[in-house]
C-alpha cells in the first residue's frame, strides 16, 4: 500500500456534495435517504469475483481506492455542519488516510475522524461500541444488505452489534446511494471517456483478427478469440495512440471477459458467457467492457458475413432505432417512457420484430458496471439526470434465418452520456454497413463471373483458314493422348494421397502436429532457503544473474522469480517517483509466439503483475538495465538451446587401421569453420568420412554413413566447381553453428594458368583460338569429374549399400527462386536440389505430400511452385518466379515422379492453410483433403483447350495489327471471356465462312478499319 495516495481536496469536495444532496427532500428517487441520519458501510475481505458494490463504489468515490477490513460512517448533523465521516480501520490504513484530516485549501470541509485498530481485540471492540453509540439506539440507519460482506473484520463488527443490546433500525439504502453516484462530475466524466476510447480501439482489432481469420479460414474458438483481445489490456504498444488529453497506461482493466458469439447461439444479456465453440461465418456478435481508474464502459457490435437482405435490413432499422433512443434519453425523462416510446416506434415500423426486442434497453454505469436502480425497462420510475452514464442496449434476439435453419441476433451497444436535449454517444464508431458487413463469397465469386461475362460491343472473328498463334503454345505440339494420360494419373495420385491420408490419421486418432501437447518446464532459483543471498535482508529489489532470478520484497517476504516468469518490465515517471512495473506470464495472458505456453496447474494462483514506486530514480534506472540484460541473456541462451534442440550426437568415427584410407585431397568444405576458406582432405573410414583441415589440426568434421540421407555428384560440365554434397538426416555442429548440409568442393580453373598474360600465353602466342588452352581445359574438368565421381562412388561402396550417389540432371532443370536469388533448379533420381552456392535445397521425393502451381494465368510471365511436405509441421517450401514457358516440362517431371499436383490462378496463404490441417487431420482429409486445391483450378485440358480458343478468337485481330499492346489486350479478353468466334460460329463449317469471307461481312469491314489503325 506503500503507492497510494489519497487527495485530500477530492475527498472533502465529493464528501461535502454527498451530504448537500443527502439533505434534499423534494426528489423521490433520493429515498430513503431523507429518513436516514447515518449512513454505515462495512467492508469486509475482498472479493475479486464480485468487484461491483455499493459499498467498494462509495469508498473508491471518496478515496480514489477500495479499502478492505474498513468500517466508514456518514453522519448527517444538523444544518450548520457539512457532516462528519467516521472511520475504523487498521494502523497502516489509517496512515494513508492522515492528509483527509488536513482542511483543503478552497471549498467546503467535512468533519473526519480515524479510530485506529489494534492488536488488542478488546481495543477493538471498543472502537465499534463507539460507533454504534453514535448512531443511538432506536435511530434509522442506512446499510448496503446486498454487499454479502464477509471476513473476520465483519464478524466482529457484527458480534459487537449483537452484543451491544442496541435497536439500530437497518434500512437498505441502495438505492438512495445509487442516486448520489448517479451525475457524473468532470473528472468522471473524463475518465469514462477514456474507457469508451479504449474499448472502441479493442473492438477496431477484434474486427481485423476476426475478419481475417474468417477470410483464411482458421478454425478458432470463440474463447481463444476472446483469449487473444484480452491479452492487447496488457500490450502497452498497443495503447501508445490513445496517450495524451490525460490518458494514462496501466490503469484499464475488464469489465468482464469479452463475450464472442456465432453460429445460432445469442445472448443479449450483459451477464453472458464465451463458449468454447468455433467461430463460424454469418452473424458475430462481440461486447467488451473497459474500466479505466474504475470507471466502466461497455460496446457492443453486430459483424455480418456474407448477410443476406433481411439481415442486413434488420441492422440498419437497429441502428435507426439507436438514433431515436438517444434523442429520447435525456434529462427530465422517466426510465420507462423511454423504454415504452422505443417499443412503440418498433411497432409503428417493424412490429414482425417487436416480439424478439430485448427486455431492457440499458442501465446506468459508473463505478458499478450495472446500477439495477437505474434500467431502461418497462417497470423503472426513476427520472433520468443530466451527466448520467447508461449502457444503452437495444437487440432482437431468435429472429428466423429467412434463407437457412437457426436463428440469428443483431445487438448494439453503446456507452452514452445524458444531457439536456438527448444523450452524446462516448463510443461512437463501427456501426456502418461498410465496418461491419463483410461480402466474402462475393470475393470469391468475382473471378468467376468475369470469365462468363462478355466484353459489350466485341464482334465474332470472321473466318478464316489461317490461324496464327501468338500466345506461350506456340510452336509446340500438344499429345492429347500424353495429356489425357497425365490426368488420368494425377487423379490416382490425388486418391491415394487421400485414403493414405484418412487411413494414417485414422489409426492415430486424428492427432496430428497440432495435438502434440507441449511440455512445461520446470525453473528453479533455490532448492533450500539458506541459498538466497545475504541481502535480501534489507527487503529492497536484487537480481541474482547467477541463478537468473529476480528477488522482490513482498509483504515482508523475499519473493524469487526465475527471469523465465517475466513476461515484460516497465517503467514509467509518474511525477517525483519512478514506478517499476512487473507482469510475469500466467495461464490465458497471450505472450505472442508463447501463447502456448504450459504450466504444471494452469487452475493455481498466479501473480500477474507487481508495482513497485520510489523517489530513487537512479536505481530505478539501474535495476530496469539490470533486469532487461539479464532478461534478454536468457532468451538468447533459450533460442540458441531451441536451435540446437534437433542436433543428434552421433557415434564416433570408426578409424582405419593398419591400411592408408582413400583420400580426397584438396577440397574447401561449405559451410567452412570461423567462415574462412581453406583446404583439406577427406578420407572413408570404416563408418564414414571425415574432413580434415589441412591449416589446423583441431578442423574436422565426421559423417557417418548411418546420417547420411543423400549423396550428390554435381560434375563441373557447366560450373565451375565439381560438388560433393551430403544431406544429412539430422544436423550436426560445425564450429558453433548447425548444418544438415556438408560440401566438399574444388575449383576447376588451373591456377597455373592467367589469361592476362603469361610464358603459357606468350608460348601460344600464334594461336589466335587458342585452341590448346580449350582442349586443356576440357581435359581438366573430365579428370576433375573423373576423380571426384570416382571417390563418391567409393563411398557408397564403404557404406554398404547404405547411400547411393545421386546424379542431377540438367537438361530436366529450370530456373527459380527459392531464396532471394534466381537459380537452376535440377532434379535427381530422388530429390529437387541446388548445390552450386549457399544456402542450398535438397528437397526430398518421398517427403513430399503434394505440389500446388500458383499464379498460373493467361499473360503472366512466370508462375510459383509450392511443395508441401507429408510431416505438416514442417513449413512448405515455395520456389518462386519459374518462366511460363517450363510449365509443361515441370508438370511432366512431377508427374514422373509420381508427385500429385494443382494449380490455381492466385497465391495462397499457405501458413493459415498449413494451420487448419495441422489443428484436425483427420477432420480435413474428411473433409476432402486437398481437393480443394484442384476445385480452385480449372482442369489441366481446359487450360490448353482455353488457349486454343482464345489463339483462335483473336487470329485475325493479331494478324491485322503490329501493335503489342493492342495484341494483349485483346488475348487477355479472350483469355478471360471464352472465344466469341467459337460460342457464335461452333456449328458452321469452313464452307460456309468462307462464303461469308467472300461475301465481304460487317465484321471484314470492322477488321480493315482495325488493321489501318494498328499501322503506325
Amino acid at each position: 500500500m506503500g503507492d497510494i495516495s489519497i487527495s485530500s481536496s477530492t475527498f472533502h469536495r465529493r464528501a461535502a456534495g454527498l451530504f448537500e444532496n443527502w439533505g434534499q427532500k423534494d426528489d423521490a428517487d433520493a429515498a430513503p435517504l431523507s429518513d436516514l441520519e447515518h449512513l454505515l458501510i462495512v467492508a469486509g475481505n475482498s472479493d475479486e469475483e464480485n468487484p461491483y458494490r455499493k459499498g467498494s463504489a462509495i469508498q473508491t468515490y471518496l478515496l480514489g481506492y477500495e479499502f478492505p477490513s474498513t468500517l466508514m460512517l456518514l453522519s448527517k448533523t444538523g444544518d450548520g455542519d457539512s457532516g462528519k465521516v467516521t472511520f475504523v480501520v487498521s494502523n497502516t490504513k489509517a496512515k494513508l488516510l492522515q492528509p483527509l484530516l488536513s482542511a483543503p485549501s478552497s471549498g467546503t470541509q467535512v468533519t473526519v475522524e480515524i479510530l485506529t485498530r489494534t492488536k488488542d481485540e478488546a481495543e477493538n471492540a471498543a472502537l465499534f461500541t463507539q460507533v454504534i453509540d453514535a448512531i443511538g439506539s432506536g435511530n434509522k440507519v442506512g446499510t448496503l444488505p446486498k454487499d454479502k460482506m464477509q471476513g473476520k473484520f465483519v464478524n466482529e463488527w457484527s458480534k459487537v452489534l449483537a452484543d451491544s443490546g442496541k435497536d439500530l433500525k437497518e434500512l437498505d439504502a441502495a438505492p438512495g446511494v445509487s442516486w448520489l453516484l448517479a451525475v457524473k462530475d468532470e473528472e468522471e466524466l473524463k475518465n469514462e471517456q477514456h474507457a469508451t476510447k479504449m474499448t472502441n480501439q479493442l473492438m477496431s482489432h477484434f474486427s481485423d483478427v476476426m475478419s481475417s481469420d474468417i477470410d483464411a479460414g482458421k478454425k478458432v474458438t470463440h474463447e481463444q478469440l476472446g483469449e487473444r483481445i484480452e491479452a492487447r489490456l496488457e500490450d502497452s504498444k498497443f495503447w501508445k495512440k490513445l496517450e495524451g488529453d490525460g490518458f494514462e497506461t496501466g490503469f484499464g482493466d475488464w469489465c468482464y471477459s469479452p463475450i464472442i458469439q456465432s453460429g445460432g447461439n445469442y445472448d443479449l444479456k450483459s451477464s453472458a458467457q464465451t463458449d468454447d465453440q468455433r467461430l463460424k461465418p454469418g452473424v458475430i456478435l462481440c461486447s467488451l467492457g473497459i474500466r479505466y481508474k474504475s470507471y466502466c464502459s461497455n460496446v457492443g457490435r453486430t459483424f455480418m458475413i456474407d448477410p443476406t437482405a433481411a439481415q442486413e435490413k434488420n441492422y440498419l432499422f437497429l441502428v435507426a432505432l439507436q438514433k431515436f433512443a438517444i434523442a429520447e434519453l435525456k434529462e427530465g425523462a422517466v426510465a420507462k417512457e423511454i423504454y415504452g416510446k422505443i417499443v412503440e416506434k418498433i411497432t409503428a415500423e417493424r412490429e414482425d420484430l417487436l416480439q424478439y426486442f430485448v427486455k431492457t434497453a440499458g442501465f446506468a454505469m459508473g463505478l458499478e458496471f450495472r446500477d439495477a436502480a437505474y434500467t431502461l425497462g418497462p417497470k423503472c420510475t426513476r427520472k433520468i439526470r443530466a451527466n448520467m452514464i447508461f449502457s444503452l442496449t437495444l437487440g432482437f434476439n431468435n429472429i428466423p434465418n429467412d434463407k437457412a435453419d437457426g436463428v440469428y441476433a443483431v445487438s448494439l451497444v453503446d456507452t452514452v452520456r445524458v444531457g439536456a436535449d438527448g444523450s452524446t454517444i462516448l463510443s461512437e464508431g463501427m456501426k456502418s454497413k461498410d465496418s461491419v458487413m463483410f461480402y466474402m463469397e462475393e470475393e470469391e465469386k468475382a473471378p468467376k463471373a468475369s470469365k462468363d461475362a462478355k466484353p459489350a460491343g466485341r464482334r465474332a472473328a470472321a473466318g478464316t483458314a489461317i490461324i496464327k498463334s501468338n500466345l506461350r503454345s506456340e510452336n509446340r505440339e500438344v499429345d492429347a493422348d500424353a495429356l489425357n494420360r497425365r490426368k488420368k494419373h494425377q487423379k490416382d495420385l490425388a486418391e491415394r494421397r487421400q485414403e493414405a491420408g484418412l487411413a494414417k490419421y485414422s489409426a492415430e486418432g486424428g492427432g496430428g502436429a497440432g495435438a502434440q501437447e507441449k511440455q512445461w518446464r520446470r525453473f528453479e532459483s533455490y532448492v533450500r532457503e539458506n541459498q538466497l543471498p545475504e541481502a535480501v535482508a534489507n527487503q529492497k529489489i536484487m537480481v541474482d544473474a547467477r541463478r537468473n532470478t529476480l528477488i522482490l520484497p513482498i509483504n515482508g517476504f523475499a519473493v524469487p522469480f526465475h527471469i523465465h516468469t517475466l513476461k515484460s518490465l516497465i517503467k514509467q515517471e509518474e511525477g517525483d517517483y519512478t514506478v517499476l512495473r512487473f507482469m510475469f506470464t500466467t495461464p490465458g495472458a497471450i505472450t505472442g509466439k508463447k501463447e502456448d505456453t504450459p504450466f504444471e496447474d494452469p487452475s493455481a494462483t498466479f501473480i500477474r503483475g507487481i508495482t513497485y514506486r520510489s523517489v530513487d530514480s537512479f536505481r530505478f534506472t539501474e535495476l530496469h538495465k539490470e533486469i532487461n540484460d539479464l532478461q534478454k541473456a536468457a532468451k538468447k541462451r533459450e533460442s540458441e538451446r531451441k536451435e540446437l534442440a534437433d542436433v543428434v550426437e552421433q557415434d564416433r568415427l570408426a578409424e582405419l587401421k593398419g591400411k592408408r584410407p582413400i583420400k580426397l585431397t584438396d577440397v574447401q568444405v561449405r559451410p567452412s569453420f570461423d567462415g574462412k576458406r581453406q583446404t583439406g582432405d577427406v578420407e572413408i573410414h570404416s563408418n564414414g568420412i571425415r574432413y580434415q583441415s589441412s591449416v589446423k589440426s583441431d578442423q574436422k568434421i565426421d559423417v557417418l554413413f548411418s546420417n547420411m540421407k543423400h549423396l550428390f555428384f554435381q560434375p563441373c560440365d557447366n560450373e565451375l566447381i565439381a560438388i560433393l554434397h551430403v544431406h544429412l538426416k539430422h544436423p550436426i555442429v560445425i564450429g558453433k553453428k548447425k548444418a544438415k548440409d556438408v560440401q566438399f568442393f574444388r575449383e576447376a580453373s588451373d591456377a597455373s594458368f592467367d589469361e592476362t598474360g603469361n610464358k603459357k600465353r606468350r608460348k601460344n602466342y600464334h594461336d589466335e583460338d587458342e585452341l590448346q588452352a580449350e582442349q586443356e581445359e576440357r581435359k581438366r574438368r573430365a579428370d576433375l569429374n573423373k576423380y571426384f565421381k570416382a571417390f563418391a562412388d567409393k563411398i557408397a561402396e564403404a557404406s554398404n549399400g547404405r547411400v547411393e550417389v545421386d546424379i542431377p540432371f540438367r537438361e530436366l532443370g529450370f530456373g527459380g527462386v527459392p531464396f532471394r536469388s534466381n537459380v537452376l533448379l535440377q532434379p535427381t533420381t530422388d530429390a529437387l536440389v541446388f548445390l552450386t552456392e549457399p544456402p542450398f535445397l535438397v528437397l526430398t521425393l518421398n517427403e513430399i505430400e503434394i505440389a500446388h502451381l500458383e499464379r498460373v494465368q493467361y499473360g503472366l510471365k512466370n508462375f510459383d511452385l509450392v511443395f508441401v511436405f507429408q510431416d505438416f509441421s514442417r513449413t512448405p517450401v515455395h520456389v518462386n518466379t519459374i518462366p511460363s514457358n517450363q510449365i509443361d516440362n515441370v508438370k511432366e517431371w512431377l508427374d514422373s515422379v509420381d508427385i500429385p499436383f494443382t494449380e490455381g490462378p492466385v497465391n495462397l496463404n499457405w501458413t493459415a492453410i498449413m494451420g487448419t490441417v495441422k489443428e484436425d487431420p483427420l477432420d480435413f482429409f474428411n473433409e476432402g483433403g486437398w481437393g480443394f486445391l484442384a476445385e480452385k483450378s480449372d482442369d489441366e485440358g481446359s487450360e490448353e483447350d482455353s488457349e486454343g480458343e482464345s489463339s483462335f478468337a483473336a487470329s485475325s485481330e493479331a494478324e491485322s495489327s503490329e501493335s503489342e499492346s493492342e495484341f494483349d489486350d485483346d488475348a487477355s479478353a479472350s483469355e478471360g471471356s471464352g472465344s466469341d468466334f467459337d460460342d457464335e460460329n461452333s456449328e458452321d463449317d469452313w464452307d460456309e465462312q468462307e462464303k461469308r469471307l467472300e461475301a465481304g461481312s460487317d465484321d471484314d469491314d470492322d477488321r480493315g478499319k482495325k488493321k489501318k489503325s494498328g499501322k503506325r
